[in-house]
């Protein structure tokens, strides 16, 4: 069962690119993958409807305004994140408790980050799969562990720290950027979950590093700019 009323009721759509653009509209026919078809166990994974689904929003700016469509959206629904629980906060939860605003933008915003973590050629088959394999669909009722098992398993890594992290807490990245000498840096993170690859944007363009407690050795003329593009929830300061 979906909705649809349209900004006060007026069923008004505005211009994306070409494309005449609903999100109320969009948002509930997404419905019909990621709840009709791709349905969660109970509300405790509710983030698994709600959040991919507000992910396809974005994923539709992305088709109708390129990269920069996309990422504009991401910034909307950064901003609408707050972050008070953890968009999963155990299991068999009540739908009063479970239904908070953030499994909204956090549960898409998450998504935004992974498609960083793993890459276009692996994120994006690994989200259709989700939508169309016999396993995850119709009969078969999913949880926020067997979407951690299909993604760790099609990349070959081990994502149930970061699934953890960014699901089951409201924890975000703490990043310290310290000058070590004339034009040096070094960027590290006291919580990083796993380690993560991140990008620096430094006076010679943006290069990829491997963030972790450890830290690493960053060259720039000012202070480096850590994941320009906002990939991840973050602190960061600088020393």
């Amino acid at each position: 069962m979906i909705t649809y009323g349209g900004p006060s009721g007026n069923f008004q759509t505005q211009k994306v690119g070409n494309m005449e653009y609903s999100s109320n509209l969009l948002h509930e026919f997404t419905h019909e993958w990621f709840a009709n078809k791709v349905t969660n166990k109970d509300w405790a994974h509710m983030w698994i409807q709600e959040g991919i689904t507000t992910y396809g929003e974005a994923l539709f700016c992305r088709e109708a305004n390129g990269e920069r469509g996309y990422d504009s959206m991401m910034v909307v629904l950064k901003l609408r994140i707050k972050n008070e629980k953890p968009v999963v906060q155990g299991e068999e939860l009540n739908s009063a408790d479970a239904y908070i605003g953030d499994i909204y933008p956090k549960g898409a915003f998450f998504m935004h980050t992974l498609r960083y973590v793993l890459g276009d050629a692996l994120f994006f088959p690994t989200l259709k799969k989700l939508a169309t394999d016999p396993k995850y669909t119709y009969d078969n009722f999913v949880t926020t562990d067997d979407v951690e098992h299909l993604f760790s398993g099609e990349s070959g890594k081990n994502l149930k720290p970061l699934f953890d992290f960014y699901l089951r807490t409201t924890k975000k990245l703490e990043i310290a950027i310290k000058q070590t000498g004339f034009h040096q840096y070094t960027v590290r993170s006291a919580n990083v979950p796993m380690p993560l690859d991140i990008d620096i944007l430094t006076n010679t363009g943006i290069q990829k590093i491997t963030l972790s407690g450890t830290g690493a050795k960053i060259i720039s003329n000012y202070t480096p700019v850590v994941d320009p593009k906002g990939y991840y929830l973050k602190t960061v300061i600088s020393d």
